[in-house]
């Protein structure tokens, strides 16, 4: 887990490897994500970029979200902070009386 204390006396025991076949699966993933990367033909937008610092586009965003996606906002909302409460919790030092 990130707040063991072992992880504390060895920082850098977390970067070598327990089975040498996991830096082979490591390896063999990346190559085929570089291979993807390269490989692709990645398209050219035919028109312009908008312009982000239009208000419309900000307004329509916002009527949007608090509109059509007023559930997802508030779920994904409930989801962030759950995962902050568990980091905080996780992150947390034991205290010996």
């Amino acid at each position: 887990m990130l707040d063991n204390p072992v992880e504390k006396l060895a920082p850098l025991s977390r970067f070598v490897p327990s089975n040498p076949g996991s830096l082979l699966i490591v390896l063999l993933f990346l190559a085929v994500i570089s291979v993807s990367l390269i490989g692709t033909t990645w398209p050219v937008a035919d028109q312009p970029i908008a312009d982000f610092a239009d208000p419309s586009n900000i307004e329509k965003i916002g009527m949007l979200l608090f509109t059509e996606f007023v559930v997802a906002f508030e779920v994904l909302a409930l989801a962030l902070l759950a995962s902050l409460i568990g980091a905080i919790y996780l992150a947390r030092e034991e205290v010996e009386k």
